[in-house]
């Protein structure tokens, strides 16, 4: 392998983009000369950010340093390698002499860095996954080479894919995600977005006690279009602040107008892995609390144990700033991530909220039966309360309120429904209504 990275060290600062694109541009123009194709990989290791959260970061820069050496040994003279920073690498294939070589080449790589690896008498097993592009196939220079490798590498990850050789379907995929983007943009202004209310119920004492808001787009050409699809497109295209802001200013007013904002009754709002670590979120928050004159405890800011063990210590940081503020949190789909006893007692989290996974069989399955009771007991234990997802029959909601799970939700309750639709569903529905919400509905009548 040719000295890439400054005779061979780790590019981890700000200017390892303008080494890569010079270097880039350079083997760009000799392939030219020659007639010859070039590839670019763009490697990215899978949850590597866990290995941090579980073994602290000095291991995590020698795990790092690992990866870089192996995918090094995997590489010819010709090629050349730079670690863009974090959790990801990019390899420049020169001279390519086959159709196959990139494929070839990332096979190879994949395999080396999956093979075990001892770090301070620890055993880590390393996944990682892998896009490539082609010149001039499916691009003509430095900067369409890099887009097309890094949408490849990320249609992998969306696909759970090893790797992705770039192609009519990732060229598609990539033109769909560019047209989704710029049609979030219109809609966050157009009215195309709303917000529909799954109803949470007070288990104990069968009253209603809240509500989860959730994010739905019906576009004007596409009709329903999936949260998953667009909030992952907000999250590459940098809007997932303005997606939340919109979604928790919505919330809070549409909720205000159906019930008074007292702890007791509290709208959730999901947050999303990316913006729990930015510095922004804890001032947006505050700003749309502001603007509605709500009391910080009637919203709910659901945060996923995955989301949270990304940068656990950054989480937590943002977690108290916003838990002193009054905003009462919630941690989503517990039981389907990775945090710790250790770690979770550490979290200022009113809420546990029970993956639907585990409740959706409940009635078959002893074991998710004593799953959901043992998180019933640990957050009791820890002075929070439950709610459980997925509630849909009978059987399901008479086991938890026995279980003592203190809230629910599911489609045995109420499914989702905006916001004029959640008054009409008040107004008949079999459980009970806060005085709150009945005097409010009889002010409407």
């Amino acid at each position: 392998m040719s000295p890439a990275s400054d005779a061979g060290a780790l590019l981890v600062n700000n200017s390892w983009r303008s080494r890569l694109y010079g270097k880039l541009s350079l083997e760009l123009t000799a392939a030219r000369n020659r007639d010859e194709q070039l590839a670019l990989l763009v490697v990215n290791l899978v949850k590597f950010r866990q290995i941090n959260a579980d073994f602290g970061y000095a291991v995590g820069d020698k795990v790092l340093a690992e990866v870089y050496r192996r995918i090094a040994n995997a590489l010819r003279e010709s090629d050349f390698l730079y670690h863009l920073g974090n959790d990801e690498y990019a390899v420049i294939l020169t001279q390519l002499r086959v159709p196959q070589a990139p494929e070839l080449a990332i096979k190879k790589i994949l395999k080396q860095i999956g093979e075990n690896m001892a770090i301070d008498r620890q055993v880590l097993s390393v996944s990682a996954t892998a896009g490539a592009a082609v010149f001039p196939e499916h691009a003509s220079d430095s900067d369409e080479l890099l887009k097309a490798a890094n949408a490849a590498m990320l249609y992998a990850r969306e696909q759970q894919a090893g790797y992705i050789i770039y192609d009519a379907t990732t060229r598609t995929e990539d033109i769909r995600q560019a047209e989704l983007k710029g049609s979030l943009r219109t809609a966050l202004d157009s009215g195309e977005l709303m917000l529909h209310y799954q109803p949470q119920l007070n288990l104990q004492q069968g009253i209603l006690c809240g509500c989860e808001a959730l994010a739905r787009w019906q576009h004007t050409e596409m009709g329903w279009i999936s949260p998953e699809l667009f909030i992952g497109v907000a999250e590459r295209a940098s809007m997932i602040d303005s997606l939340t802001y919109w979604s928790i200013n919505v919330a809070l007013r549409e909720w205000f107008q159906f019930c008074t904002t007292s702890e007791a009754a509290s709208v959730s709002v999901n947050l999303s892995a990316q913006l729990l670590h930015s510095p922004e979120l804890v001032p947006m928050v505050e700003h749309a609390v502001n603007i509605w004159g709500a009391k910080p405890g009637s919203l709910v800011l659901e945060v996923t144990e995955s989301a949270m063990m990304i940068d656990p210590r950054a989480a937590l940081r943002t977690l108290h700033q916003l838990h002193e503020m009054g905003i009462k949190l919630s941690i989503d789909d517990f039981g389907t991530g990775y945090s710790s006893l250790t770690y979770l007692k550490k979290l200022p989290v009113s809420e546990l909220k029970i993956d639907k996974s585990f409740i959706l069989h409940m009635a078959e399955q002893q074991q998710d039966r004593r799953i959901v009771q043992s998180v019933i007991d640990l957050a009791h234990t820890l002075d929070m309360v439950v709610v459980a997802e997925g509630i849909e029959n009978e059987q399901i909601l008479n086991m938890l309120v026995a279980m003592g799970c203190d809230y629910g939700q599911g489609f045995f309750i109420a499914r989702p429904m905006p916001a004029a639709e959640l008054h009409v569903w008040a107004r008949s529905s079999v459980w009970d209504m806060p005085e709150e919400v009945l005097s409010k509905l009889s002010c409407e009548a």
